[in-house]
């Protein structure tokens, strides 16, 4: 998955959890504008926020 396809996912999964960007950022200790480049797909999450970012958003890291 490229990084605008995965900021295009990242952002349906945020809006669909009824989340604000700084909701999700404070769930992820990162700061918004962390969050918002992601969802513009300027570069990917840390690999390390894989699993928060997962149960923030009730999906999977498996699939």
């Amino acid at each position: 998955m490229n990084a605008k396809d995965m900021g295009i996912f990242i952002c349906k999964l945020r809006k669909e959890n009824n989340m604000t960007q700084m909701e999700l950022a404070q769930q992820l200790h990162v700061t918004d504008k962390a969050v918002s480049r992601r969802e513009r797909g300027i570069g990917y999450p840390d690999i390390q926020l894989l699993p928060a970012l997962s149960e923030s958003m009730h999906v999977s890291v498996l699939n």
